[in-house]
C-alpha cells in the first residue's frame, strides 16, 4: 500500500510505554493526606509559592513560569567535530 505524503503509516497507532511519574505520584498522595485534615491544603501551598514570588525569590518565579508555561526545551547537539549526542535513561524503563 503506498502512503500519501503527510499520511501516517500506522494511523491507530500502537501505544508506547507507559512513563511512570513517580515523584509526581507521591505528590499527589501527600496532597491528598493533606487535603483529608485541610480542604484548602493545595490551594495553602499555591499561595505559599506566589508570596515568594512576590518577594522575589529567584527559583519560585522559576517554578512559577515552568507550572504556567511549561519547562524551556534544552537542546543537545553537535558542531562539526562531534555528533550529536542522544542520552537514554535505562534504569527508569
Amino acid at each position: 500500500m503506498t502512503w500519501q505524503p503527510g499520511q501516517s503509516g500506522n494511523p491507530a497507532g500502537t501505544p508506547g510505554p507507559k512513563k511512570i511519574k513517580r515523584w509526581r505520584e507521591a505528590l499527589e498522595r501527600a496532597i491528598l493526606r493533606r487535603e483529608q485534615d485541610d480542604p484548602q491544603a493545595l490551594e495553602r501551598l499555591a499561595d505559599s509559592l506566589l508570596r515568594k514570588v512576590g518577594e522575589g525569590d529567584v527559583s519560585a518565579i522559576k517554578e512559577l513560569g515552568d507550572r504556567l508555561d511549561g519547562k524551556v526545551t534544552q537542546l543537545i547537539g553537535g558542531d562539526e567535530e562531534a555528533s550529536a549526542v542522544k542520552i537514554e535513561y535505562t534504569w527508569l524503563k
